[in-house]
């Protein structure tokens, strides 16, 4: 395979300018500094980024800035331009399961955080103005 084929060598944007991705097939690479992270293909690679739907969104905004770079292939050459490239270079995203997200799991346990400390708070406040009001001030700040 020619090393014009090598993501790094794609058009490129970022993550968070990902809705100037042209409304054309092709293929397309999660990447973070050199590190290909995931290797996809989409019959319109705007539609398929847009928003915070793809299944590997909230992957590769943890990246912190990753490119997504892509390679306009016509609709019947990408999906064999894709498995080439997966069994190339072997992106650690690629048939692997999708993480359950973070955000879900500690939003419980930050609810029931502020449950127990508004329980606080009041037996605080039911013993001292002074201290509760404290309470009050360190709970807003710990939970904004």
């Amino acid at each position: 395979m020619r090393n014009a084929y090598h993501p790094r060598r794609w058009a490129s944007v970022l993550l968070e300018d990902r809705s100037q991705l042209p409304r054309k097939s092709g293929v397309y690479a999660v990447i973070k500094y050199r590190k290909i992270y995931y290797i996809g293909v989409s019959t319109n690679l705007n539609q398929r980024w847009r928003g915070k739907s793809h299944h590997r969104f909230l992957q590769a905004e943890q990246l912190r800035r990753p490119s997504l770079r892509y390679l306009l292939v016509p609709k019947a050459q990408a999906r064999a331009l894709e498995k080439v490239l997966i069994s190339k270079y072997s992106p650690p995203w690629n048939y692997s399961k999708v993480p359950v997200p973070m955000r879900r799991q500690v939003h419980g346990w930050r609810r029931a955080l502020g449950v127990a400390t508004g329980l606080l708070v009041l037996f605080i406040l039911s013993r001292s103005l002074v201290l509760g009001l404290i309470a009050i001030t360190v709970a807003i700040a710990l939970f904004r």
